[in-house]
């Protein structure tokens, strides 16, 4: 069936395929926000120096990013370049996964190229680079997508397939891939139940065990403990959701802040006006014998998705990323129209009405860069980041903190790079232009992915899981034997380092504007 389909389609698959690719990889080239865009550079990296997340720098987000992100940098070189196509790859498999799922449902070829493209344009794009929360919201899509396509071709392989793509989408990101697992898990046992269809449950309970088997692996041969993988990725974590939405004075912000008329409704006003025209439509045709059960139930999921991946962004402190939801939601419209309406002029007007938008999405998002906070900067003032190193061809230089200065910016982080480079003793570097390892080919013991100040990065000390961190961080520094630690950045390092560090015991020397070193002196 997938040979006929391809056959059939061959065209409009290598036309998606190239647009989503050549779109993100465009984008992805225009500026930078360090914090983010280098987040998975210098730890994808450190794994190809036998240095793991958990076990040798803190994180709280999902460790799949960083392993793929290393596969990237063993098949294409340790570059700019192989982060870029890391993204550019994963738009290109949404996109596909999303023509194919409209395929499947009947949806004629011509409209399943036209919401994959516009899908395209709005998912991955956005950020264009590795970031986490993206790839967990792609895994958490394909995994609904994947049991759309198993409950309509009651497959068997789907349904194995399905909890490891859900796996996948977990250790990718904690959320969004856990309201949306929860949702799955759901409504697999919901059609099974309904359809009296226990024999493909036993197809989901043999892929959840796969999976379990998969990630036990992955703790034997990294020789992470578990432990350190609780504390890190489910308890700490846990603890900052929950403050968020208990409104506790330890989170960062609150939900009641993000709970407003504006931030509800009008922030997403496109996807509830499709999500309510679904709902609409679909249970006035189920009522009247217009769509099957089966087809309500693939609505539902889709309406019950996009509640949760908004309620996720509220929750979440980033730039909005699921705009996408705007063609997908609106392709799920058109789809259930046609089961009464075939007229060519109502499809023609729900298409354009959905270019529109999505364009109007695109310009904010992808031309200003709006995710990577560069909406006021002139983008035209960006430089070649080869002026860093050559690795970086290929990408224009500008970012938020110097938004009319980017060559006095690289000239700053080429100043500390050399002073690095010249500095034999064992050292750490605090940044967030995570590509310090990477450029001089050195271990720089970096201990954490983020080193923000608003206790997502790392435990405050209100927090219980301050002790397990400062434990974690003194561990690392015996056994690295710490000499000098340089800060790189104006945003919370300083307080990071006095937090953590005997100011006493250090001699700080001032290297730029951006750039410091602790220097260690008789204590």
């Amino acid at each position: 069936m997938l040979k006929k389909l391809i056959y059939q389609n061959y065209t409009y698959i290598i036309v998606i395929s190239l647009y989503s690719f050549s779109i993100n990889y465009f984008y992805a080239n225009i500026g930078v926000f360090p914090i983010d865009t280098f987040a998975f550079f210098d730890t994808a990296y450190s794994i190809l120096q036998d240095r793991h997340p958990f076990k040798d720098y803190w994180i709280t987000t999902g460790p799949l990013v960083d392993y793929l992100q290393a596969l990237f940098f063993l098949l294409f070189g340790s570059n700019w370049k192989s982060y870029v196509i890391h993204g550019s790859l994963f738009n290109c498999l949404i996109a596909l996964s999303l023509y194919f799922s409209l395929l499947n449902l009947g949806f004629k070829n011509n409209y399943s190229f036209i919401y994959s493209l516009l899908f395209a344009t709005l998912i991955y794009t956005i950020s264009g680079t590795p970031f986490a929360y993206i790839h967990s919201y792609v895994f958490s899509l394909l995994s609904i997508l994947i049991f759309i396509f198993a409950i309509n071709r009651l497959s068997k392989i789907s349904f194995f397939l399905l909890p490891i793509t859900m796996t996948l989408s977990f250790v990718s990101m904690q959320n969004p891939s856990t309201f949306i697992n929860i949702l799955l898990i759901s409504y697999v046992i919901l059609f099974c139940l309904k359809f009296k269809k226990l024999n493909l449950f036993g197809f989901f309970l043999t892929g959840s065990i796969t999976s379990l088997i998969l990630i036990f692996l992955f703790f034997f041969i990294t020789k992470i403990d578990f432990s350190d993988f609780y504390n890190q990725y489910i308890l700490f974590p846990l603890s900052i959701g929950g403050n968020r939405i208990i409104d506790s004075e330890m989170a960062h912000f609150g939900l009641s802040d993000r709970i407003t008329f504006r931030g509800v409704v009008g922030h997403f006003k496109f996807i509830h006006m499709y999500i309510f025209a679904i709902l609409t439509f679909s249970f006035y045709f189920f009522k009247k014998k217009i769509i099957s059960g089966k087809f309500f139930m693939i609505n539902s999921i889709i309406i019950l998705s996009c509640l949760l991946l908004i309620f996720n962004q509220l929750i979440t402190s980033n730039q909005t990323y699921i705009f996408s939801l705007i063609p997908l939601a609106a392709s799920f419209f058109h789809l259930t129209i046609l089961q009464k309406y075939k007229n060519k002029y109502l499809s023609l007007i729900l298409i354009l009405i959905t270019v529109l938008i999505t364009f109007k999405y695109h310009l904010v998002y992808n031309s200003e860069r709006k995710f990577h906070d560069l909406q006021n900067v002139n983008l035209d003032n960006a430089v070649p980041a080869s002026l860093i190193d050559k690795k970086f061809n290929g990408l224009k230089w500008i970012t938020p903190h110097f938004p009319g200065k980017p060559a006095e910016e690289i000239k700053q982080l080429n100043e500390v790079i050399e002073l690095i480079k010249l500095d034999k003793e064992s050292k750490m570097v605090l940044t967030h232009y995570q590509f310090f390892s990477l450029i001089i080919n050195e271990k720089l013991n970096a201990i954490n992915r983020w080193y923000t100040i608003d206790g997502n990065s790392y435990p405050l000390k209100n927090s219980k899981y301050f002790e397990i961190y400062k434990k974690h961080l003194e561990d690392h520094l015996q056994e690295n034997e710490i000499e000098n630690i340089y800060l790189v950045g104006n945003v919370g390092f300083d307080i990071f380092f006095l937090t953590f560090f005997d100011e006493k015991c250090y001699e700080k020397k001032i290297i730029n504007q951006i750039s410091k070193v602790y220097k260690p002196r008789n204590c």
